[in-house]
C-alpha cells in the first residue's frame, strides 16, 4: 500500500516550529471544562485590527470564507467573525473554534501552535505567530487544509457527542452485527435498505423534500493498486447507487455526473481516517431519470484485522436550504466509526 502524503506535515521551505498538544477524540474522560459554544461552523478570528484591515485579513478572509467547491450553491469554509485582539476576553473563550494570530518581528521564523480544549470541550484553538505579515500570509496559504481538517474534527466531536446521546438503537445495532462498527447513529435513521455487505440509514423529513443518508458497504481487499484507484472508486459508487438507491420513478437511480456533457469529477485527498489510510472523495450527485441532486462524500478504506474494504457514504437532499451544515451532520456519523475489540470471557475470545 502506498504510504499516505501526510496532511500535517508544514512545507518545509517555511521552517515551521509546530507545537502539538492534541487530546483524544472520543467521549471518554471528557475535561472538567464548560461545554464550548458557538454555532455550527463559526470560526472566531483574532488578531490586531491592523491585521485584520490589510493583507492578512484579506488572505484569512479567502481562505477560511472561500465558497465549498463541492456544493450546490456557494457556502463558505467557515462562518467567520473577526475578534480585535484587545477585546478578546472571557465572553468569546468559550467558543468552539478560534483562531490567534499575531506577528512579533523579533521572532526567527514562524510558531504554529495546536490546542485542544483550552477553555471548553469540545474546542479547537489554534495559535499562529509570524515574524512578518507576508510570513503570516504564507502559512494561511500553504496549511489551509490542516486548518480546516482540525476544526472540522471538532465540530465531528461535537456532533458525535450529541448523537451518542440519542442512539437510534435499531440502526445502531444493525450497522455494529453486520459490519462490526460502533457508530454514533441519532434518532431518526432508520434502515431503509439492506442488501449483500451493504446497508442504507436514511432520515427524511414527512412535511417537506428533504434526506439525509449514509451508506456503508464492504468487499474483500485485494490490491490497493485497484482498491484505492480514484476511478475504481468512483465506478464502484455509481454501480452501488445504481443497484440499491432508487428514485420515485420507475427505472431511475442515483448515480454522479459521469458522463458527457456535464462530467464532473468528484475531488479526491487522501486522508487519516481515525488512524486508517483512507481516500476521501467529494463531488455532487443526481439521479437518472429525474430532476434530483445534492452534495455526497465518500470514504474507503481497509478494516485490517478482517481484510475487508470499506466504503462509507454520506449525502445530502436538502433543495430548499443550504447544505453545508447538514452535510457535515452524516459525516460526523461516518467520522464516528468504531472497531470494538472482540468481547472475551473466560475461554478466550467470542467470535
Amino acid at each position: 500500500m502506498r504510504k499516505i502524503k501526510s496532511i500535517f506535515l508544514l512545507p518545509q521551505l517555511l521552517a515551521v516550529l509546530l507545537l502539538l498538544n492534541i487530546a483524544g477524540c472520543g467521549t471518554v474522560d471528557r475535561p472538567e471544562k464548560p461545554s464550548a459554544s458557538g454555532r455550527a461552523g463559526e470560526l472566531l478570528a483574532v488578531m490586531n485590527n491592523s491585521l485584520w484591515e490589510g493583507q492578512v485579513g484579506t488572505a484569512f478572509e479567502n481562505i477560511f470564507r472561500a465558497p465549498i467547491s463541492t456544493l450546490n450553491q456557494p457556502e463558505p469554509m467557515f462562518n467567520v467573525i473577526f475578534i480585535p485582539t484587545r477585546e478578546f476576553s472571557t465572553v468569546f473563550e468559550s467558543h468552539r473554534h478560534i483562531f490567534m494570530l499575531e506577528v512579533d518581528e523579533t521572532l526567527e521564523r514562524p510558531r504554529i501552535e495546536f490546542r485542544r480544549d483550552v477553555y471548553s470541550y469540545p474546542q479547537k484553538v489554534i495559535r499562529v505567530t509570524a515574524p512578518s505579515e507576508e510570513s503570516a500570509v504564507r502559512i494561511l496559504e500553504n496549511n489551509k487544509e490542516q486548518f480546516f481538517d482540525r476544526f472540522l474534527a471538532v465540530e465531528y466531536l461535537r456532533l458525535e457527542n450529541a448523537y451518542r446521546r440519542m442512539l437510534q438503537t435499531s440502526s445502531h445495532q444493525t450497522a455494529k452485527n453486520m459490519f462490526g462498527v460502533d457508530m454514533a447513529i441519532p434518532e431518526g435513521y432508520f434502515v431503509a435498505v439492506e442488501g449483500e455487505n451493504f446497508i442504507w440509514l436514511r432520515k427524511t423529513a414527512t412535511r417537506e423534500e428533504f434526506d439525509q443518508s449514509v451508506m456503508i458497504w464492504t468487499m474483500d481487499y485485494t490490491d490497493p493498486a485497484v482498491d484505492f484507484d480514484e476511478d475504481v472508486i468512483w465506478a464502484r459508487r455509481d454501480s452501488i447507487t445504481q443497484r440499491y438507491i432508487p428514485g420515485q420513478f420507475p427505472g431511475s437511480y442515483m448515480t454522479t455526473y459521469n458522463t458527457e456533457p456535464l462530467k464532473l469529477r468528484p475531488e479526491f485527498r487522501e486522508v487519516d481516517f481515525n488512524g486508517k489510510y483512507a481516500i476521501e472523495a467529494r463531488s455532487l450527485w443526481r439521479v437518472e431519470g429525474d430532476f434530483m441532486g445534492g452534495p455526497f462524500v465518500t470514504y474507503t478504506f481497509v478494516h485490517e484485522e478482517t481484510n475487508r474494504l470499506f466504503m462509507m457514504d454520506g449525502w445530502v437532499f436538502a433543495p430548499r436550504y443550504d447544505k453545508r451544515d447538514y452535510l457535515r451532520q452524516v459525516e460526523a456519523i461516518i467520522w464516528s466509526t468504531r472497531f470494538p475489540e472482540p468481547e472475551e470471557d473466560e475461554d478466550g475470545p467470542i467470535s
